[in-house]
């Protein structure tokens, strides 16, 4: 048996260059959460932004840009990537038929029949009905490689099939033809999808000839249009509005987009204030202070002053609940500002303007003692609101309205992040000795997420570094550090996290035989009851040898999680084909930089923590940032593998969280420490 090492890819991020580009070179747009937006009857959209692609068994679609060309054979084409769009394109290889003497090989490098092999996504927002002519810029160098389908929402009217290309061989060449039984080279204005119905709809498009080379389309509702060139820009989208309030891209919350609207902006945050003795808790699902029923029904918290003297205007950040209206009484000192009762809300909790109150042109000394008084309120008598409030936020007099007004709308509250992790367990297999460093933070809250949720008796299997061959976009001495620190984030968690006793942590590369070892033990006790999730965080090629190495009766029982294809290609030894063909189940989430590659000032909430478990977390995170080997982790705090254990954590396949977010992560590891 063959034994290679472990590489946690906990990267994947956007500007993602690690060996997996040989294969598939990845963009620098976050395309699993880009939704196209129609506007006056037309959107562009670039082929390389799909996303996702399925029944992707037989042939696949591959970014080609000017860097990088496919590593899949055979190709016979050159790059075209100098005349493309955006110097990018996709093509669906291998491609074994590319002049009508080749063999055809129905099912397989062919395929008359719309939707069965390669079928590439797009998220289309269209807010207008009717007829959308399709138009596609492909490059065509024989007479097999100039077909494709086009559907909609998993429908292939007969109207998409059989998209065909006769002119401009060897050129980038716009065309919106069908062929016929009567008309090869297809007729016009036969290509279409008709929208009955406005919002968002998935657009797709599947393979008829392999490879076919896939630049660019448009869809309009002008029948005369005939685009020129590179066609009209990709500009038009917008973020996945199902975020956790209302269609704001912003996962800032409320009060945090308050106190950073201005420069002259100060705040007191509720969440940092002191509460011992005084009947507040801390309530981590908002970041807010509340009051439990159960142990009183008013609260007080008192705080001095500590900005420039002057005058102030007050905005009191509330919380609107659901089961009851609180009353809130503002003091300076022994003066009262003024009380305030905000409205019952419709949703559980909702934060906004109409639960703020405004106290305009405070005269405040530095030194002042701010005083908060809650004092609960029911809606039937029986359930009551806790008093939950955010914030104080100070502006200079006269800016007050302006910041009230500034988010107008209702902030929906998501409900908490629940544990409910399916059954069997955990095993995962990271890099972090490729060029990207982000598995240090990665490794960190994954094993910090599994102490926190009491999950940590589940993972049965940690291996890092599963790079097998080593880039040279990384040195031999970086890499052996790269080694080191992985170990120690390991360990280091671990340790200060407790309850991993159970548990080795292996170095997929200089431990090969070991992890492959431990892995294929833990497939091999896997049963229908106890499955064993497999958390790829990295090349897969640790994951294959374990496969090949375990009981084939057992690896039905196996699921492999994974966010992001940079990984599944990017194997030595094993191609992501190669691992499915094993008989496990693939377990695919959309990617998890989204929100888990974030601005590094958003992370603060941990550096600044009194807690050292927590600010060793940081510190993980902050050494990615300040690696020396690439560059586009530069500001950015990124665990965007951590996503897949808190997908597994919070039910997986059966409602598990798909985007989570640092909210999420947060939650979790401070409800524990508190």
């Amino acid at each position: 048996m063959r034994i290679i090492v472990l590489t946690t890819a906990l990267t994947c991020c956007l500007g993602f260059f690690i060996k997996a580009q040989d294969t598939e070179p990845v963009h620098d747009q976050n395309s699993s959460n880009l939704i196209y937006v129609e506007k006056d009857g037309i959107v562009a959209i670039e082929a390389e932004d799909f996303y996702k692609q399925t029944s992707s068994g037989k042939r696949k679609w591959y970014i080609t840009s000017k860097d990088k060309s496919p590593a899949v054979t055979p190709d016979k084409d050159n790059n075209h990537s100098e005349g493309a769009s955006n110097h990018a394109y996709i093509e669906i290889l291998p491609d074994t038929r590319s002049t009508h003497e080749d063999i055809l090989m129905k099912g397989e490098n062919f395929s008359d029949q719309p939707g069965v092999l390669g079928i590439v996504h797009y998220k289309v927002k269209f807010n207008t009905t009717g007829r959308f002519y399709v138009w596609v810029r492909a490059f065509s160098t024989g007479s097999e490689d100039n077909g494709i389908h086009v559907g909609i929402n998993d429908d292939w009217p007969e109207h998409g099939q059989r998209m065909q290309w006769c002119e401009g061989k060897n050129d980038w060449t716009w065309e919106s033809r069908q062929r016929t039984k009567e008309v090869h080279c297809g007729l016009a204005h036969q290509i279409y999808l008709d929208i009955d119905q406005p919002g968002i709809h998935d657009i797709q498009f599947s393979m008829r000839e392999d490879g076919f080379e896939f630049d660019k389309f448009i869809l309009t509702r002008d029948i005369h249009y005939r685009p020129e060139g590179n066609g009209p820009d990709s500009v038009n989208y917008w973020k996945n509005p199902s975020l956790r309030v209302e269609e704001k891209v912003s996962k800032r919350s409320y009060i945090s987009q308050l106190a950073t609207s201005s420069a002259d902006t100060k705040t007191f945050f509720a969440k940092e204030l002191p509460v011992q003795a005084q009947g507040f808790y801390k309530d981590t699902l908002g970041d807010w202070l509340a009051i439990n029923p159960e142990h009183g029904k008013e609260a007080q918290v008192s705080m001095p002053f500590y900005f420039s003297s002057g005058r102030y205007d007050i905005l009191f950040v509330g919380v609107g609940e659901n089961d009851g209206q609180s009353n809130y009484v503002l003091t300076v000192n022994d003066r009262v500002l003024g009380g305030f009762t905000p409205p019952l809300a419709k949703e559980v909790f909702e934060q906004g303007p109409d639960y703020n109150q405004l106290f305009e042109n405070i005269s405040l000394s530095k030194g002042d003692v701010i005083t908060l008084k809650a004092k609960l309120g029911s809606a039937d008598g029986q359930e009551w609101a806790r008093g939950r409030w955010s914030g104080i936020v100070f502006v200079p007099a006269g800016k007050g309205m302006t910041l009230q007004n500034m988010f107008p709308g209702k902030h929906k509250i998501s409900e908490p992040v629940k544990v409910a992790p399916p059954a069997g367990r955990l095993a995962i297999v990271a890099d972090g000795n490729s060029p990207d460093p982000d598995d240090l933070g990665g490794t960190a809250v994954s094993l910090a997420l599994v102490r926190a949720t009491l999950l940590n008796d589940r993972l049965v299997h940690y291996s890092h570094s599963c790079d097998l061959v080593r880039s040279n976009r990384i040195s031999e001495q970086a890499e052996i550090e790269r080694h080191a620190l992985m170990q120690t984030a390991c360990d280091v968690t671990a340790r200060r996290w407790g309850g991993f006793d159970h548990l080795k942590f292996y170095d997929a590369l200089w431990e090969q035989e070991e992890s492959v070892n431990s892995l294929t033990k833990a497939i091999n006790e896997s049963s229908k009851n106890n499955p064993l999730w497999i958390v790829e965080a990295g090349e897969p090629d640790i994951i294959g040898f374990a496969l090949e190495a375990s009981q084939k009766n057992k690896r039905q029982f196996v699921k492999v999680i994974t966010h992001h294809s940079a990984n599944d290609d990017a194997g030595d030894y094993y191609t992501w084909q190669q691992i499915l063909d094993f008989g496990v189940e693939e377990v695919r989430i959309p990617d998890q930089n989204v929100f888990l590659k974030v601005d590094l000032e958003l992370w603060d909430w941990a550096k600044n923590h009194s807690d050292p478990r927590v600010q060793w977390v940081w510190l993980m995170g902050k050494i990615a940032e300040v690696d020396d080997v690439v560059k586009f982790q530069k500001g950015k705090w990124d665990c965007s593998d951590a996503g897949m254990v808190l997908y597994w954590i919070s039910g997986a396949t059966s409602g598990g969280l798909e985007l989570g977010s640092i909210e999420d992560v947060k939650k979790l590891l401070l409800d524990y420490i508190d």
